[in-house]
């Protein structure tokens, strides 16, 4: 082993252990604060006190820069002070709650559910079907994360320390990396020229689009330093940018974790007063009514979802993910299916089984994804299965990355069936390296035996590094799935047989991996352990559950020989990292 190489593994060992301090010393100081902020509300403490001690703890522990836990603090110390006063959880529950990685899983074990489904049985499952060759096409846009930054300057530091650089406030740039005409790799989001730019193009180069599936996140990453107003400002200045963009085009939003202020906090329709969304929910109902019918406003005001006929047979069903974000801490309040919106989606998906419609489910976080609470995942995860039939399409963003995500239906534990694929659409913005993208859906069309199933799909992009240099964006098919990755057919079964064969050929997963990031000049290098990650992920419509993944990690390790070595000391070393750290817990135990 050469030095390089051992220094590199040296390293990785460090961190494995330094992990497992770090998450278990997480806990300590979670649990810790806490229960000081806990008692210092049931004494009477108000906002600003709350507000004080918080942010002291997280400079003390230099949680984040000192300007963030000022203004993070100052948006979250309200509904701090609410939950504590109406729930009874211990610090314990609220910190697993926040960290079920590191601190177990108190919260989950007692506050599991389920949704009920509708008595009788589920219709025989019908056979994976291609669409006929030869029949029409509807032509669908995806369009996910815009995140515009009104305040965006050119010239200015892109490479600062805060969450969110490439403004005037982000520092002087003295020479260092400054921020190019159409964005930056680095912790930037999209100006606004770069959003017109892509709609205009998109507006130009696809003229013909049956309809626009936007799925979020339309602010931009300053969560330290947002406000109600300025949210609900962005919210019409993209609404203004895509009705004047795609007149008379019919446009299916979804809302983003983004939207609220502060971020994340999408509190139950119980809460009344200056804590509920109505300030949100009113104009994003005002805002879609613009493609909506009039019917669904009380639906989007209650808890922003949806249900609406896009055409014969075909329904279009809008969900309001930010109910299973475990970064929403109103879901300590009531984390059991928040606003009955899955007991909604139930009785939708049965009308439209009645009435012999297919559906397609759009939503904002993908519901693998890790910060998808498992309890709302997996019984997502199980009205999808009862409904396969029903359900033809599911599209999601957030991740930033282009991807998706299965889901397998588990009757027989050693021989799962894939069922079913969520399309986890790029992001507009450049955030963290990723060069900007759409997604275009080619669906089975309107015919007598259409499945209305998504058959094909193009990545579109353009070479940030170079419009920056030359001055004008260049947009680009970077792909089509079914070619680039030699598909037959887009179901389910041909996407898992994709990720097995990816396991195995590294350069069919370069392939994946270079889409991925929309071909950036600036993608970090993904060794062995990051490419099991994202394997799996593509494996994961059920939030946290690794059992499809175990097929293919053994494939991976089985054309990988050093990794499967690596992987197997480096569990070992976690667990060893473990067995240290409860012996100095017992050490200061009582």
């Amino acid at each position: 082993m050469e030095i390089g190489t051992r220094a590199g593994v040296l390293g990785q060992a460090a961190q494995a252990v330094g992990n497992a301090f770090i998450g278990k010393g997480k806990c300590f100081i979670c649990v810790v604060a806490t229960g000081l902020i806990q008692k210092k509300v049931k004494d009477g403490a108000t906002d600003e006190d709350v507000a004080n001690t918080l942010t002291e703890q997280c400079k003390l522990y230099r949680v984040q820069e000192p300007a963030v836990c000022d203004g993070v603090i100052r948006l979250f110390a309200p509904e701090v002070v609410y939950i504590i006063n109406n729930t009874n959880l211990t610090p314990n529950e609220i910190c697993s709650y926040a960290f079920t990685d590191d601190c177990g899983d108190d919260f989950d074990r007692k506050h599991d559910w389920t949704v009920e489904l509708p008595p009788g049985p589920k219709p025989p499952v019908e056979p994976e079907r291609e669409p006929k060759a030869g029949a029409p096409r509807l032509k669908l846009l995806q369009l996910s994360d815009t995140h515009v930054d009104p305040h965006y300057k050119e010239g200015s530091l892109a490479d600062c320390e805060l969450p969110l650089c490439c403004r005037g406030t982000s520092g002087p740039a003295n020479g260092k990396r400054l921020a190019g005409k159409w964005g930056d790799y680095g912790r930037c989001d999209a100006p606004v020229a770069l959003l017109e730019n892509t709609l205009q193009h998109i507006a130009k180069e696809h003229p013909d689009l049956d309809g626009i599936l936007w799925t979020g996140d339309l602010q931009p990453h300053d969560i330290w330093n947002q406000t109600r107003e300025e949210s609900l400002s962005i919210l019409r200045l993209t609404t203004d940018m895509i009705l004047r963009a795609f007149p008379g085009v019919p446009v299916f939003p979804a809302l983003g974790n983004h939207e609220a202020v502060p971020v994340n906090s999408f509190s139950p329709s119980t809460v009344t007063g200056r804590l509920s969304m109505s300030w949100l929910y009113d104009e994003v109902a005002t805002q879609w009514a613009h493609w909506l019918p009039a019917n669904q406003s009380g639906l989007v005001r209650r808890g922003a979802f949806y249900s609406v006929l896009f055409k014969p047979g075909l329904r279009v069903v809008s969900i309001n993910t930010n109910f299973c974000n475990d970064k929403n801490w109103w879901l300590l309040l009531n984390s059991d299916d928040p606003d009955q919106e899955l007991h909604w989606l139930v009785e939708e998906l049965q009308k439209a089984e009645r009435a012999g419609e297919k559906v397609l489910v759009v939503g904002h976080i993908p519901p693998g994804t890790p910060e998808c609470r498992s309890v709302w995942s997996r019984n997502f995860d199980e009205i999808l299965l009862r409904y396969e039939n029903t359900v033809s399409g599911l599209f999601f963003g957030h991740n930033h990355w282009d991807e998706f995500q299965l889901f397998f239906d588990r009757a027989v534990p050693d021989k799962l069936r894939p069922y079913a694929v969520a399309y986890v659409s790029p992001s507009v913005t450049p955030y963290e390296k990723p060069n900007p993208a759409y997604r275009i859906y080619y669906v089975d069309g309107e015919h007598p035996d259409t499945t209305y199933s998504v058959v094909d799909h193009d990545t579109w992009t353009m070479d940030l590094k170079a419009a920056n240099r030359e001055g004008t964006p260049e947009w680009m098919r970077l792909y089509s799935a079914a070619k680039a990755y030699n598909l037959p057919s887009l179901t389910p079964s041909s996407w898992t047989r994709l990720v097995r064969d990816m396991a195995s050929n590294d350069a069919l997963f370069d392939e994946f991996y270079k889409n991925y990031y929309r071909d950036s000049a600036e993608r970090p290098a993904c060794d062995n352990q990051c490419r099991r990650k994202i394997l799996c992920q593509q494996l994961q419509g059920r939030s946290r559950d690794t059992t499809p993944c175990q097929v293919i990690w053994r494939l991976f390790d089985a054309a990988h020989p050093t990794a499967a070595w690596w992987q197997l000391f480096l569990s070992r070393l976690s667990g060893t990292s473990s067995f240290l750290w409860k012996s100095v817990e017992r050490m200061f135990q009582t």
